[in-house]
């Protein structure tokens, strides 16, 4: 049963909906906005603490890699977009892959 529910942060006032999230060795939560073409840093009091503007409209997830877990890479998607958009957005459907200055943390692997 879950308990103790309360709100993180709101969306309501932003570009784009939430969509794929990962946290960082900050306890800080990182989350692509799906239309919004940006990635959102949450501090962990729910508070926007830094907004990194994409060239793609549709971000769909992202994860901390590489050996040191020091490079975000994000994921975008082209479903949906009509031949004009993706000439506007050379890199739409893309791996994008960014140094924002913070690790992640390793993520738990499913157990089963």
């Amino acid at each position: 049963m879950i308990a103790n529910r309360r709100l993180f942060a709101s969306t309501a006032d932003q570009p784009g909906t939430p969509d794929g999230s990962t946290i960082d060795e900050h306890g800080y939560l990182w989350n692509a906005q799906w239309d919004g073409w940006r990635l959102i840093r949450y501090a962990p009091d729910g508070s926007i603490d830094w907004v990194v503007e994409l060239p793609v409209q549709r971000p769909s997830s992202c994860m901390f890699g590489g050996p040191d877990l020091a490079t975000l890479y994000v994921t975008s998607a082209i479903w949906d977009s009509s031949e004009a958009d993706l000439r506007a957005q050379p890199m739409a459907g893309s791996l994008l892959a960014l140094d924002v200055g913070v690790r992640g943390v390793p993520e738990p692997r499913f157990a089963g």
